[in-house]
């Protein structure tokens, strides 16, 4: 992290997002989060645009991988830190990449209440669904253009971890 990003998001950001989910492993090498039960309580953070790297932030990690086992009850507490732009969360079925990364946005839904719709600049919301199909899944945000930008990751619902 460059010197700049890191004194801004210092003051910028609370500890919202920055922490391990309890309940979970945190594997910053494989930049993946693993949830170990059903309950799953996940804290995300869309970072301003005005830094270098418009990334969700989980559990102190990037766009990491989630992995959470079938049948999790999922709530996605997102908080929007963008002093500027709207931002929100969504969880699709399509995978990256993606042949035209606006259209990606407005995919249908993984499961029902997948999606914290578009939040204003520092504004939250909450998505809460049943992970109830095993599969690789791609969180997104709902603002066309983010998805080209770098506001993505995957969300694997396993049958066996």
């Amino acid at each position: 992290m460059d010197q700049h990003l890191q004194s801004a998001t210092s003051t910028h950001f609370t500890h919202f997002a920055m922490t391990p989910p309890p309940d979970a492993s945190v594997d910053s090498q494989e930049n993946r989060i693993i949830f170990h039960n059903q309950h799953v309580q996940m804290d995300v953070a869309a970072l301003s645009r005005e830094f270098s790297d418009v990334m969700f932030h989980i559990g102190g990690l990037d766009d990491p991988r989630i992995i959470v086992p079938l049948g999790s009850d999922v709530t996605v507490n997102f908080q929007n830190q963008d002093t500027a732009n709207p931002h929100g969360w969504r969880l699709i079925a399509d995978k990256p990449p993606f042949q035209n990364p606006q259209s990606a946005a407005h995919k249908p839904l993984a499961f029902v209440g997948s999606e914290v719709g578009v939040t204003n600049p520092q504004e939250s919301g909450q998505a809460h669904f049943t992970a109830n199909q095993a599969g690789i899944y791609t969180y997104i945000c709902p603002v066309s253009e983010d998805g080209g930008i770098g506001l993505y990751g995957i969300f694997e619902v396993s049958p066996s971890h």
